[in-house]
């Protein structure tokens, strides 16, 4: 199994500097690339993630390094940190951690609808069980309109608009049911109008749904709104954003 590595993990480490008997919160767990480092500290670490899948892979990734006596998984969506917190830990924080987007295997894997080349699913939602909103239902029956504030708010996408109505043209056609379809659609778009792009022309309008979807920015807010209030006065909240709009 090839485990995602945090890019930033040598600062975070850094920067909160974790010693013997501390405790964190990795809000976004993923599969523990932030915690094992934390653990191994001797600090404790309570790693929340939304996704079922990240939370088997990181315990077990801990338990296999013998790490797990101060690792303690917890599934939810950061959203609800402050009912979390209180209800598992309810002390204050030495450190409080947030890595936005996705790991490389949420990206590539099949079924989940994240993927340009799913051929399978335009999912997106990182705890299917809870949420009920898809990136194919969003595609399929939003308006003109809310394509085009979704893509153009959330993304800067600069042809919100045509494409908007390109996908509803097609869509009228057949419905679009995978990521697979949605991103032929818009390279098609590209393609069209000669339009060169330094990544996959899919790259904005698939980040604009998933953000969407999970209701990302929103639950941020709600996140970093109580952040504060739990970690200790010298304690550190770190946020890994590669958005603007978490900004």
């Amino acid at each position: 199994m090839k485990y995602h590595q945090p890019i930033l993990l040598d600062e975070v480490i850094r920067l909160f500097d974790p010693q013997k008997n501390q405790v964190y919160f990795d809000a976004t767990l993923g599969h523990g690339g932030h915690t094992i480092p934390l653990l191994k500290s001797g600090a404790t670490v309570f790693g929340l993630d939304a996704d079922s899948n990240n939370l088997v892979l990181a315990t077990k990734r801990i338990t296999d390094l013998n790490l797990s006596t101060n690792f303690h998984p917890l599934k939810g969506n950061f959203s609800r940190l402050k009912s979390i917190w209180k209800k598992n830990i309810n002390q204050p924080l030495d450190g409080l951690l947030f890595d936005l987007g996705l790991s490389n295997s949420q990206q590539l894997s099949q079924n989940r609808g994240f993927s340009f080349n799913d051929q399978f699913s335009l999912d997106m939602r990182l705890d299917p069980i809870h949420q009920h909103l898809t990136a194919e239902n969003i595609i399929n029956t939003a308006s003109e309109e809310d394509l085009f504030d979704i893509f153009s708010k959330i993304s800067q996408e600069r042809y919100s608009r045509p494409l908007a109505q390109k996908i509803i043209n097609r869509r009228q056609q057949e419905p679009i049911k995978s990521g697979l379809r949605l991103a032929e659609i818009i390279r098609s778009f590209y393609k069209d109008r000669k339009v060169t792009c330094p990544h996959d022309p899919a790259t904005k309008i698939f980040l604009a749904l998933r953000i969407t979807v999970n209701n990302e920015l929103k639950n941020l807010n709600k996140a970093l709104e109580i952040s504060l209030k739990i970690v200790k006065p010298k304690g550190r909240v770190i946020v890994i954003t590669f958005h603007s709009g978490e900004d």
